[in-house]
């Protein structure tokens, strides 16, 4: 009785963390490689998916049919030429505007996804949320490439986008639960979206087909689920999930590949009697069905209800927008560019290649607030330059000045994104981490939806894009004032107590 009662106080007196687990495993070694790659690999077919409607749909080749009594021509009769879906489907004219809203369906799917898929992996685990949505993504990316007609494309594009939105928000959540602080900021700043962009533009040029190029950019991603058998679940899940003995097993392998001793199991059993001691521990795995589901849904937004995570929150959901919105519509803006869009697109991804590594730099040196702020204020500098060229009508003599301007910012607002998407993950608990990213991601996704819209417009109305670019790039820098910063600091996997004593409100997981 007397031993029980010492092993119940040192169990209370000694406090154990997962950092310290991890850090005790070899902190960042092959095991973490490994994760890495098998989490940020699928974002080269979800980059080239996501940005194929540059090419897909260009009407670049159409440049004759600007009538609606004027079809445009299905038969190419020169090398190079692409095939897009405004040649199959003769949408020029009064029906130019629809190849755009190909892709807003496709961002309005990524919205859902950013939700739905954060909300899945709360519920049901990382793993299998992610392994899930890239298998949606290739299987409804490979569907796109035989729609019939603009209805069935429009479906398929819908479900595609909901996947690389839902894939974005989970995998970097997933391999940071991996990882000790110093290396957090791996996720996002390491990224292979730059790879795809490069890709995308070599695949648009020898198969210069929209089927095809729909086809050949969903394939690799079935690759991933050779990685199944050997990518555990996160052990700061499981734990939450108070299932101690998968957690153990996690442990056991990350020590086998790193070469490290196994751990303590009784460092693993003080870490989970910690974790049950918050009275926190999560119940809704316990709710079958769809009631359950949906009652995981609403309890998404109960984040709000705590004032430090619920300001955090607004600033970075306004940042995800303003990224988003600038980043996509430069993006989708550069089929309208002068000069070859095979060449330009290829420019884009070598140039944005430095752009997400350039956080790993900054973030651990400066913090995650100064980064942000710093890359922001130079795209909105050279936003100020964009709008003064296209006001004198100086962009027609100088096009490659623009194309160079368009790319340095797009470099920067990746850069800034890149960190923010780091910073969002470390700001929020485990078991609201991957919904809180969601809402953010939900955010994130408004701006992709209006993106090819402000791309139309700017065809109307000169610099109208450029001018609200700049607008919102100023605003994020002002709310970058008011966020915490993480660097440095251990990740929470509960909400506070104190949280819940001051707002006199508690929330049931």
């Amino acid at each position: 009785m007397g031993d029980q009662n010492e092993e119940q106080n040192a169990t209370t007196k000694k406090v154990v963390t997962v950092e310290q687990l991890l850090e005790k495993l070899g902190g960042f070694s092959w095991f973490q490689l490994w994760a890495a790659v098998v989490t940020i690999s699928p974002e080269i077919s979800a980059a080239m998916i996501s940005l194929s409607p540059i090419l897909t749909g260009s009407h670049q080749f159409c440049e004759n049919a600007t009538s609606s009594s004027i079809a445009c021509d299905k038969t190419p009769s020169f090398p190079g030429v692409l095939k897009s879906v405004v040649q199959e489907w003769n949408l020029v004219g009064s029906k130019t505007w629809i190849s755009d809203l190909f892709t807003s369906v496709q961002m309005f799917g990524a919205l859902f996804g950013a939700l739905v898929a954060g909300n899945c992996a709360e519920r049901y685990g990382r793993k299998k949320a992610h392994f899930t949505l890239c298998v949606l993504m290739g299987t409804f990316g490979f569907a796109s490439g035989w729609a019939p007609d603009p209805y069935m494309y429009c479906l398929f594009r819908f479900v595609t986008g909901f996947a690389v939105g839902g894939c974005y928000v989970v995998y970097l959540n997933y391999l940071m639960e991996f990882l000790t602080p110093q290396y957090r900021t791996v996720c996002g700043c390491v990224s292979l979206w730059a790879v795809g962009e490069m890709l995308l533009a070599l695949v648009g040029y020898y198969m210069p087909g929209w089927r095809q190029i729909n086809w050949i950019t969903s394939l690799p991603v079935f690759t991933i689920l050779l990685a199944y058998p050997w990518m555990p679940e996160s052990p700061r899940w499981l734990l939450c999930q108070g299932r101690t003995e998968e957690a153990m097993e996690v442990f056991d392998q990350i020590a086998r590949w790193n070469n490290k001793p196994s751990l303590d199991p009784s460092d693993i059993k003080i870490l989970q009697h910690q974790i049950l001691q918050n009275g926190e521990s999560e119940d809704s795995g316990n709710k079958k069905g769809l009631y359950g589901f949906a009652s995981s849904m609403c309890r998404t937004f109960e984040i709000f209800k705590y004032q430090e995570y619920r300001s955090q929150l607004l600033v970075l959901m306004f940042s995800w927008f303003a990224f988003q919105l600038v980043y996509y519509g430069i993006s989708f803006n550069m089929k309208n560019l002068s000069g070859d869009p095979y060449l330009n697109l290829l420019i884009m991804g070598v140039v944005g290649l430095p752009g997400s590594f350039s956080g790993l730099l900054f973030n651990n040196r400066l913090g995650r607030k100064t980064t942000i702020i710093g890359f922001v204020t130079v795209s909105f500098c050279l936003l100020i330059a964009l709008i003064t060229i296209e006001e004198t009508n100086l962009s027609q003599q100088y096009p490659i000045l623009i194309l160079s301007l368009c790319l340095s910012v797009r470099l920067c607002v990746a850069a800034a994104f890149a960190v923010l998407s780091c910073f969002t993950a470390e700001s929020f608990p485990t078991v609201v981490r991957v919904s809180s990213m969601g809402i953010c991601a939900l955010f994130g996704n408004v701006g992709g939806i209006l993106a090819p819209q402000f791309v139309f417009i700017s065809t109307i109305v000169k610099s109208a894009q450029y001018i609200t670019f700049g607008l919102l790039s100023l605003a994020t820098v002002i709310g970058a004032f008011n966020l915490k910063d993480m660097k440095g600091k251990p990740l929470e996997d509960f909400i506070r107590k104190q949280e819940n004593d001051n707002d006199k409100q508690t929330l049931s997981f």
